[in-house]
């Protein structure tokens, strides 16, 4: 029970500085959105974009194989273990993302004009190349401090970065870059850059403090073991975030051909990118929480072979997350207009929004659902399903974008994201022998457009959204959409958190 509690503890805490930073962010890009306009915010999300996939290869999976081999002589009580292991860690790391980013340096400019078709994006992909050692490094270090269980040192220093990374960024703003937005983004990547290289020195002098008394044992075959994970995972995370750039890369391209300039290509991709998306998908820090608290929950039941504990926990969960994520999307597809208006006054945000919001369902679900099969051990079956939806976005995007402009890209993440749950979902039901009835989840796809509807004849507005909420909750009750045992399972994590 201590274990769990434990578990139970750290993801709540996971949840609630996850939550914060996002409110951050979300907050950051309404301070953005009046700087540098939907246009800017484009601009930065493709270098973003460039950004993620250097510090990937970078990496190459050493964050995950840092974690891992340091919780494994941590379980075995070998302090020295933990120490060949990082230094194993942080040597492949710092060899390889100093390779990998003096070539996107030397690469800045050529990558800006001809990947990203903006030679505005050279000086900050030059940045980019510059710090990403740092970058890669200090993922290396929060490896170290999840295996160990230090959560509460973890998140104060990842907060403290947050806050100085976003000091610094307002204060290049208004002192260097001003209203130009070639240095307007080159201070944004400066800013997290210099955080990250901030955080990455905070964690490392603690770690060095906990091995000052440890001896260092080269007799260990740690190389091999680092290997070993490595190359897997950084073959799997090469080739999805290929995909996954080719994709973002070819959403401007795309509308851009479709008939309008560059400008409003990017304006178009910035909305949904960086305002849409951060609002969508702020309250689902809940459930990836929760999917992480599931992992160990399944293995346990798995190991034991406990099938009826499984099959009784994907159902219960099933049911909870089409319920939370109903709440969501109605919220948001009442509140659409009015969150757009109020966070970044803008009419097409607010748009975008309401189209965007339906799809929470879809979206909510298939998070939880990737997390229970990895609990079950089908992280394979995971990696599979992402990598063809992935395929399949690039293959319809390169062809709808051109000729029915934001309408095609809708339809492909409405497809794409379809298949993946569907793929998944399927793949859950044979594993977990879970067989979710009809009368129980029949209420659950009832109650949210009845809400919906009630709460029509509303005033506009955030009124609205709460009357929807109201509606939702008592429909909710009386079609025991929510069971009396789910509220008291509810309540027990509630207790067990405390």
């Amino acid at each position: 029970m201590k274990g769990k509690d434990s578990i139970l503890a750290g993801a709540l805490l996971l949840t609630a500085t996850n939550l914060f930073l996002r409110l951050i962010s979300i907050l950051f890009n309404v301070f953005l959105t009046d700087r540098i306009g939907a246009a800017g915010l484009g601009l930065l999300q493709l270098i973003s974009t460039v950004s993620v996939f250097a510090l990937l290869i970078g990496s190459s999976g050493v964050r995950v194989a840092a974690m891992f081999l340091s919780a494994e002589e941590f379980g075995h009580r070998r302090p020295e273990g933990v120490r060949a292991a990082m230094t194993a860690c942080l040597r492949y790391g710092l060899l390889l993302s100093t390779a990998v980013g003096f070539a996107v340096f030397l690469l800045g400019d050529h990558i800006a004009l001809h990947w990203l078709r903006d030679i505005r994006a050279g000086l900050s992909i030059r940045c980019v190349g510059l710090f990403l050692p740092f970058t890669c490094l200090c993922g290396i270090m929060t490896g170290y401090y999840t295996a160990c269980s230090r959560i509460r040192q973890l998140v104060v220093i990842e907060i403290a970065e947050r806050l100085v990374s976003l000091a610094l960024t307002v204060a290049l703003l208004f002192i260097w870059a001003k209203e130009d937005s070639e240095k307007a983004c080159c201070a944004i990547i400066l800013g997290s850059s210099l955080g990250a290289m901030a955080d990455f020195f905070l964690l490392y002098g603690s770690y060095r403090r906990d091995m000052r008394q440890v001896k260092e044992n080269k007799t260990l075959p740690m190389r091999a073991r680092l290997f070993r994970l490595c190359v897997p995972l950084a073959l799997n995370d090469y080739l999805r975030s290929g995909l996954n750039t080719v994709e973002q890369l070819l959403i401007p391209y795309g509308l851009a051909r479709y008939g309008g300039s560059t400008q409003e290509a990017m304006a178009a991709y910035g909305t949904v990118q960086a305002m849409v998306f951060p609002i969508l998908m702020f309250p689902a820090a809940v459930l990836y929480s929760l999917s992480d608290l599931l992992v160990p929950e399944l293995s346990t039941a798995r190991a034991t072979k406990r099938k009826l504990r499984i099959a009784d926990l994907t159902n219960k969960c099933l049911r909870l997350c089409l319920l939370f994520a109903s709440a969501v999307g109605g919220f948001l597809f009442v509140c659409g207009k009015e969150l757009g208006l109020r966070i970044y006054g803008s009419e097409d945000a607010g748009h975008y929004l309401r189209i965007f919001a339906p799809m929470v369902l879809m979206l909510y679900l298939d998070a939880i659902v990737d997390g229970m099969l990895k609990g079950l051990a089908e992280q394979v079956s995971c990696v599979r399903y992402n990598t063809l939806t992935n395929a399949m976005d690039v293959v319809l995007l390169y062809v709808l974008l051109p000729r029915y402009g934001i309408q095609g890209y809708i339809f492909t993440f409405l497809l794409t994201h379809a298949v993946n749950l569907w793929l998944s979902l399927r793949k859950l039901m044979a594993v977990s022998l879970c067989r979710p009835k009809a009368k129980e989840l029949i209420p659950c796809f009832l109650c949210l457009p009845l809400s919906v509807l009630l709460s029509h004849g509303l005033p506009e507005g955030f009124l609205r959204g709460l009357g929807f909420l109201l509606f939702l909750l008592s429909s909710a009750t009386v079609t025991e959409a929510l069971l009396p045992q789910d509220r008291r399972w509810l309540k027990s994590l509630i207790h067990r958190a405390r």
